[in-house]
């Protein structure tokens, strides 16, 4: 009996201990929080796009294209710089309407990030640079992003024994 008691107490405790959670505070602009609700925003207004793609100087256009927002965008939500380990990688320089991070540990996969704000603190502009470098793999992108008006993706990257491939896609939003 004392047994069952006494394992029934500790499960009670156990359960009991641990339930505070730590409250996670961005130490910098949340670009991917930013970018997920753009893209809900987008999708919820069924906005299209006008949407250019040139690779390798080979184009093609697409007029009044539905797409997914979250795919369309991943490339700026996976630019997020607010990971707790990063607290100290990136150094900021910015007055109220210029924020400006720039990587200081060339490790990291998001080197550059500019955004520009309204006078009532809107975001505006985007404009985002990563680079990633492996032993069989090298990549650089370039990113810009008005909202509701145009993106940019310039892209290049460089495979072991495959070779180099350009990107540039633009899309223009459409309402």
């Amino acid at each position: 009996m004392y047994r069952k008691s006494f394992i029934l107490l500790i499960i009670f405790i156990s359960s009991c201990t641990g339930g505070e959670e730590l409250e996670t505070k961005t130490q910098f602009f949340d670009i991917k929080g930013f970018f997920e609700a753009e893209a809900n925003r987008l999708s919820n207004k069924k906005s299209y796009v006008d949407k250019s793609v040139i690779q390798n100087n080979q184009a093609e256009v697409k007029k009044k294209l539905a797409v997914d927002w979250d795919n369309e965008l991943a490339l700026f939500i996976a630019s997020d710089i607010n990971k707790p380990a990063w607290i100290d990688s990136y150094k900021v320089v910015g007055d109220g309407v210029r924020v400006t991070y720039l990587a200081i540990d060339t490790n990291l996969r998001t080197r550059f990030v500019e955004i520009l704000k309204d006078k009532q603190g809107k975001a505006v502009y985007f404009k985002i640079k990563n680079y990633t470098r492996s032993k069989l793999y090298e990549s650089s992108e370039e990113l810009s992003y008005f909202p509701d008006s145009i993106y940019k993706i310039n892209k290049n990257q460089t495979v072991l024994f495959l070779g180099s491939n350009t990107y540039q896609i633009i899309g223009k939003i459409l309402k």
